[in-house]
């Protein structure tokens, strides 16, 4: 049986959609904006992968000998790449994580849950406190630990 295209964009796809603009993008705004999306430290392969696959013009804009930013040059013929390659049409959204878990049982997807930033975000319910009662019993100089009773306050 035969697969069809996937629409799972590739990680200098995802770096392509930030850098689109034209304007010189910091390895910073990259990892604020890509951190859960891409290693930051094939940041290099992905600009390769930008020039070969893409055709694009990647400017490295540099401090010294250390890369700072890097640009875009030819953005018109970027574009048509992602058009050609359905990057445009995936909706990908820089800095929204956009990652599939997949059940164990059946190989369904399964809604990812937004992050926890509060308590009240997980609606959890209470549990009743428990009351432990413990006696100490000492048995030739070594004290044991015995817990005799648990019962809910």
């Amino acid at each position: 049986m035969a697969r069809g295209k996937s629409n799972k964009l590739k990680p200098f796809q995802k770096l392509l959609t930030v850098m689109i603009s034209g304007k010189p993008v910091t390895i910073d705004e990259i990892d604020a904006t890509l951190g859960k999306e891409i290693y930051l430290y094939r940041l290099s392969t992905y600009i390769w992968h930008i020039k070969t696959q893409a055709n694009g013009i990647v400017k490295a804009i540099k401090d010294g000998r250390k890369v700072s930013a890097y640009q875009i040059v030819n953005v018109a013929e970027v574009k048509e790449y992602m058009k050609r390659a359905g990057v445009l049409s995936a909706n990908f959204v820089p800095g929204q994580a956009t990652k599939v878990v997949r059940s164990k049982k059946n190989d369904t997807p399964v809604a990812v849950s937004a992050p926890v930033e509060k308590l009240e975000d997980l609606n959890a319910q209470p549990q009743p406190a428990i009351d432990v009662k413990v006696e100490e019993v000492k048995v030739d100089d070594v004290v044991d630990v015995v817990v005799t009773e648990i019962t809910e306050v």
